[in-house]
């Protein structure tokens, strides 16, 4: 029963973090993240109940939590990437797993299974094997002090979060197309918004699509670069790709004219390939 509240607690957790626009990730908070996303699988797994409920159920706790919550919060927004997320990690946290868990035997073996604090969060944070699966291999119980020492740590190292400059809550969501096919290289897409770089004194430059197959900084992954072209501006080339919220914000390497209304013109994108590999 503990096991079936942990797992409940949890996605109840990432369902309010990842709508708000965070990313499963190695570092900051998006390693929070996707640490108790993994712990979820392994739960799951361990107790056969993802056998029982597979990717469909599991997704379903997420709108059972949705239901639960509407009065305190209201109804959520649809989020279209978000079952695509949890697909794309699962698999990670599967091939992640299976290879690293020779990785973690070995250091066993090296240490003569007794492993230090350093090592559990170094196997945690480096490897992705939740503390969990470390402790059913390694034989050992979790340190009592680990989430303590882990978080002192990210605060020793860590830098002060970004201010958020510009205010996309009232937007839809940027199409995630980068989640779908990350081979996509070209799509079409339409302006939703333009927006003043607050960076660039205040040079009207960044550009909201209604999707979009470029990849945002996040999870310490840089952002993709290439071209878009605009109707009504022509060829321009996309210096950043920036995520706010659940939109992506495309900075461009020209201006756009105040007299030049974008919203609802069509786009050609192209992703830099070169720099995606």
């Amino acid at each position: 029963m503990k096991e079936v509240y942990i797992v409940l607690d949890h996605t109840r957790t990432l369902l309010m973090t990842i709508s708000d626009g965070c990313l499963p990730s190695n570092v900051g908070g998006g390693s929070n993240v996707r640490n108790i996303l993994r712990r979820c699988f392994f739960i799951l797994k361990k107790n056969g109940w993802w056998e029982k409920i597979g990717m469909e159920g599991f997704l379903e706790i997420f709108e059972n939590h949705k239901k639960d919550l509407e009065g305190i919060y209201g109804a959520f927004p649809e989020y279209k990437s978000f079952g695509e997320i949890m697909r794309v990690e699962y698999d990670r946290w599967l091939h992640t797993d299976s290879a690293q868990s020779a990785n973690l035997e070995k250091l066993l073996k090296k240490q003569k299974n007794k492993l230090t604090i350093d090592d559990w969060i170094m196997v945690i944070q480096s490897w992705g094997i939740s503390a969990d699966k470390i402790s059913e291999l390694s034989k050992q119980p979790i340190p009592g002090n680990l989430y303590y020492e882990i978080a002192m740590k990210q605060e020793r190292v860590g830098k002060a979060a970004d201010k958020i400059l510009y205010n996309t809550i009232h937007l839809p969501e940027t199409g995630n197309l980068y989640y779908a096919d990350s081979r996509r290289m070209e799509f079409d897409a339409k302006v939703v918004a333009v927006y003043a770089n607050v960076k660039k004194q205040n040079k009207k430059n960044l550009v909201i699509l209604d999707q979009s197959a470029f990849y945002p900084t996040s999870g310490g992954q840089q952002n993709d670069t290439g071209m878009l072209t605009i109707e009504g501006l022509g060829a321009v080339k996309v210096v950043d790709a920036i995520k706010v919220g659940k939109c992506v914000l495309h900075e461009i390497d020209a201006e756009v004219p105040d007299e030049l209304d974008l919203v609802g013109k069509t786009v050609q994108g192209k992703v830099d390939l070169e720099r995606r590999i």
